[in-house]
């Protein structure tokens, strides 16, 4: 039976849920501090309360370890009003970086070509996932991370801790951590736990670990199919590079344009409207869990949250047309979670 988008998605985790019900979105704070200000970034926080978002998703490292610590300022005073995820298995940096970060910021938002050429310099050094050495996740690891975490977030618990992005090569002593993360659990540090991170180790791993929550990439190319239980998840990686994709591919083709935009009844020319179909797309095919989106454009929250409500519990007609058009134009067939 069809679960009620009004329900939470698992023990623990109505934090997910904005003032209205049918708001099932988080914030995603991996790009906060690139916002070169204090003030901006605490603007952008408040932007997403106000719209109705109040589930705030973070990391140990995010932010080269000044994440939290912004939005524990941010949560003062607000606590009760807001739910706090994050994750553990991903050190920062040093502290020294984190407090250079800033400084850094502002110089790259005020000269462009300094922020093209770190970059660049970034991509030359190769240090993506691939030639990173294999992380090894415990129980010691955990306890030790959510008590950092804790202290940089002036809180006493979190609603949702994460194991982060688990790959393969990496360590996971899976039973230890379980026990570790009922123990904080039972303790009151933790409301829920979890894993997020790219579908394949995550799911293997989640299998394994059956009261673990599931937070996934789960783009309209590569559909996540939910474990045999029916678990819900939370995605992210909706927008960015399937909106990219089918940008391309409309640009080129005005007949497709046409014909999707009479299918779903949005001009799909636009890039707003195309990115708000893709998030009503990704809460339709996941009516029982969320989605975690991120912007460090403050006018960008308003027509998400309205996208979202367009997401109704019985279903989104502009949504499943969208589908059917991606499916029809690329060959794919994405998987409904039910």
């Amino acid at each position: 039976m069809q679960t009620s988008i009004n329900t939470s998605i698992g023990p623990g985790t109505e934090f997910l849920y904005g003032k209205r019900a049918d708001v099932r979105l988080g914030f995603g704070c991996a790009s906060l501090m690139q916002l070169p200000s204090r003030r901006r970034r605490q603007e952008l926080l408040g932007e997403a309360l106000e719209q109705g978002i109040r589930h705030f998703d973070l990391a140990r490292m995010y932010g080269l370890g000044a994440t939290e610590a912004e939005l524990g300022r941010f949560a003062r005073g607000r606590r009760g009003e807001i739910g706090i995820a994050t994750k553990f298995g991903i050190e920062p940096p040093s502290p020294l970086l984190a407090r250079a970060q800033a400084p850094a910021r502002l110089a790259m938002a005020k000269l462009p070509a300094l922020k093209r050429t770190l970059k660049r310099a970034a991509g030359a050094r190769g240090g993506g996932s691939a030639n990173r050495e294999p992380r090894r996740y415990d129980g010691a690891g955990a306890r030790r991370s959510l008590e950092t975490s804790l202290r940089a977030l002036g809180t006493d618990y979190v609603d949702c801790f994460f194991v982060h992005d688990p790959g393969p090569g990496d360590r996971v002593a899976l039973n230890d951590v379980c026990a570790a993360c009922e123990e904080l659990v039972a303790a009151g540090k933790v409301r829920a736990w979890g894993i997020s991170g790219e579908p394949d180790p995550c799911i293997g791993l989640a299998a394994a670990a059956e009261p673990a929550l599931l937070q996934v990439r789960d783009e309209i190319f590569a559909p996540v199919t939910l474990l045999p239980d029916g678990r819900p998840a939370i995605g992210f990686g909706i927008i960015a590079s399937p909106l990219a994709r089918i940008e391309a591919h409309l640009s080129g083709d005005p007949a497709a344009r046409r014909r999707w935009s009479e299918a779903t009844g949005c001009d799909v020319g636009d890039r707003g409207a195309l990115a708000a179909l893709l998030l009503r797309e990704a809460l339709d095919r996941n009516r029982s869990g969320g989605v975690v989106l991120a912007t460090t454009k403050p006018f960008r929250l308003r027509p998400v949250v309205a996208a979202a409500m367009a997401a109704g519990e019985d279903g989104d007609a502009a949504a499943a047309a969208f589908r059917d058009c991606v499916a029809q134009d690329f060959r794919i067939v994405p998987t409904l979670h039910g």
